[in-house]
C-alpha cells in the first residue's frame, strides 16, 4: 500500500487481558496501513513484543497514569510516519468496516478531521448484545451533551495527525472520559466530523471494567460538557435534539430491548453482560 495514508493504532494493555490476541488480530486483519502499538508496563514490554512480533510494544506511564497516560506514551513514542490515529481496548476489536469506512473517507473530494462509526457492544463469547445508539450529525452533539446523551462511542474513532498533535494529547485529570474530552476539543475547534453507517468495532462488556463506573463516568462527563460548551444550547433545541435522537435511533432500542430487556446503556455498562 506504498503511498497510502498509515494510521496509528494503540492498545494500551497490562498484558493479561485473555481478550489482547483478539484484539491485535483485529487490527492485523485490516487491510490498510497501520503501525500497532501496545502500551504496557515497562517490565512487560518485552514479552509482549516476542509474543506479538508485528505490533510496536513501548512502556506506557506508570499505574498513575492510567489508561489516557498510556497512550500519550505512545503518542509521544511513536516516531514513525503515521497521518490518522485511534486507539482500542484490549478487549474491543475492530471490524472490517473500519477499513471500509476509512478507504471511502480519504477517497472523498475534501475529507472531514474526524471519522466516527457504528458501535456493537458485545458479550465475554463475543456475542453481539446490542448496537450502540448514535448521533449522524455532529451540529445536535451539543445539544444532546448538555442533556447528559452520547451523541457517540469511540471505538473505532479515527482522528488526522495535525489535529491530534495540536490538542496535545489526552487530558490524563480524566480517568474514564479523556477521549470525550479530545474529540470535543476538536469539535470546538472546528475540526470537521463524518459519520459512516457502518460497523466499525465492538466493545466487549465485562464485569468490574472501568466503564462500569457510571457515577464517575457521569461526573467526569458533565465536568467536560461544561468546560468546553458553556454556553447553553435553548430549551427547544434541546428537546427536538433529542426527540430526533430517539426516533433515529428507535430501531436499536427496540432491539436493545428484546435481547436485554429495559437496560440502558448506562446500565449495560455497569452490569455487564448479566442476562435481563
Amino acid at each position: 500500500m506504498a503511498g497510502a495514508p498509515r494510521i496509528l493504532v494503540v492498545t494500551p494493555t497490562l498484558g493479561d487481558s485473555e481478550f489482547l490476541a483478539d484484539a491485535v488480530a483485529s487490527v492485523a486483519g485490516q487491510e490498510l496501513d497501520i503501525r500497532h502499538v501496545l502500551a504496557a508496563p515497562a517490565g512487560r514490554v518485552a514479552a509482549l513484543q516476542a509474543r506479538f512480533p508485528d505490533t510496536c510494544v513501548v512502556p506506557d506511564a506508570g499505574k498513575a497514569g492510567g489508561i489516557y497516560g498510556a497512550l500519550n506514551a505512545a503518542l509521544g513514542g511513536v516516531l514513525d510516519r503515521w497521518d490518522w490515529f485511534s486507539y482500542i481496548n484490549d478487549d474491543d476489536r475492530l471490524l472490517p468496516g473500519f477499513a471500509r469506512a476509512f478507504l471511502r473517507h480519504v477517497r472523498a473530494p475534501r475529507p472531514e478531521t474526524v471519522i466516527y462509526g457504528d458501535v456493537d457492544l458485545i458479550d465475554s463469547r463475543s456475542r453481539v448484545l446490542s448496537r450502540v445508539t448514535v448521533e449522524s450529525d455532529p451540529a445536535w452533539f451539543p445539544a444532546l451533551l448538555q442533556q447528559g446523551i452520547s451523541p457517540l462511542m469511540q471505538q473505532g474513532m479515527l482522528l488526522r495527525r495535525d489535529t491530534v498533535h495540536r490538542l496535545g494529547g489526552f487530558n490524563p485529570r480524566y480517568r474514564l472520559c479523556a477521549d470525550l474530552d479530545l474529540w470535543l476539543r476538536a469539535y470546538v475547534a472546528g475540526a470537521g466530523f463524518r459519520y459512516h453507517p457502518v460497523r466499525v468495532a465492538q466493545f466487549r462488556l465485562r464485569g468490574g471494567q472501568l466503564s462500569g463506573a457510571t457515577a464517575v463516568t457521569e461526573r467526569e462527563q458533565a465536568e467536560i460538557v461544561r468546560r468546553h460548551l458553556p454556553q447553553a444550547v435553548a430549551a427547544p433545541r434541546k428537546k427536538f435534539a433529542r426527540w430526533r435522537y430517539r426516533l433515529c435511533n428507535l430501531p436499536r432500542y427496540l432491539a436493545r430491548v428484546r435481547s436485554r430487556g429495559w437496560r440502558t446503556s448506562y446500565q449495560l455498562l455497569q452490569h455487564g453482560e448479566a442476562p435481563r
